[in-house]
């Protein structure tokens, strides 16, 4: 049983949960959720970690063709209706859960669900439609995260917030680029049509080059709002980032280092 539970536990691969997570945590602290009751903090955290689960989960049991082609395939990812509930139960518990939220948050969680699904399930399948890939992504594991706690924990949306969740919109659809790039050979033997197999793989990797580059312009009004003090350390920060990025042409640059710093100095201007 304990062999068992651990090979189902691997669907939901917590371990890649790190930087999602980190996604909910940087809203809740704009947010400023920290200021409620301990149940509503630790619901919030249930249900993101819910969210996360049923979306790797899901991803892992309708991604077994794309796996076998990058030699990843393991014994536990089998599709049965066994493993197929499995995957389902975190999205189903979180549902019932956000319930507690009110009915604005039951139908966020209910959207955002049906959209994780449909990135990876049959018919829709949006991962292997070219730049819909893209978009869903952004939306599911960018922008979407970050509102969650916005949702339940902020009297009101601000054109702020928007910006805010528009950036982190644009750096999902970069990091998906550059994902599907790695991934190119075997989604290629897959049969997957992603916007990087459909583009070909030179003219992705300009796009990610061009999507890296003009990732600063998209933060600028975020910090343009917030104060001169923080826009300035903002410019600092592009100043020493970008020509890196531009003569080394490292993506982690623009994709890791950039974007956690530049969340930093919005985190400590929220507080």
């Amino acid at each position: 049983m304990k062999i068992n539970l651990k090979s189902f536990l691997k669907y939901y691969r917590m371990k890649d949960w790190r930087a999602y997570f980190g996604l909910g945590v940087f809203g809740f602290v704009v947010a400023r959720g920290f200021l409620f009751p301990f149940l509503d903090i630790a619901l919030f955290l249930i249900i993101g970690g819910l969210l996360l689960a049923f979306g790797f989960s899901v991803n892992n049991f309708f991604d077994v063709k794309e796996d076998r082609e990058k030699g990843e395939i393991k014994n536990f990812l089998i599709q049965n209706k066994k493993n197929f509930l499995f995957s389902l139960l975190p999205g189903i518990i979180a549902l019932f859960l956000s319930i507690y939220f009110g009915v604005k948050v039951f139908l966020f969680v209910l959207i955002a669900g049906l959209i994780g699904f449909f990135y990876s399930a049959p018919p829709l399948r949006m991962k292997s439609r070219p730049f819909l890939d893209l978009v869903s992504h952004g939306f599911f594991a960018g922008a979407l995260i970050f509102f969650f706690p916005l949702l339940i924990f902020s009297p009101e949306l601000t054109f702020f917030h928007y910006l805010i969740a528009f950036s982190i919109f644009y750096l999902s659809a970069m990091l998906e680029t550059r994902n599907h790039l790695e991934d190119h050979q075997s989604d290629l033997r897959a049969g997957l049509r992603t916007t990087v197999c459909f583009l070909g793989f030179k003219n992705s990797e300009n796009l990610l080059k061009y999507l890296a580059f003009f990732y600063p312009p998209v933060l600028f009004p975020t910090f343009f709002l917030i104060s001169g003090k923080f826009l300035f350390l903002f410019l600092i920060l592009t100043c020493f980032f970008l020509p890196l990025f531009l003569f080394k042409r490292k993506f982690p640059i623009m994709d890791t280092y950039y974007p956690i710093f530049s969340y930093l100095i919005i985190v400590i201007a929220t507080l």
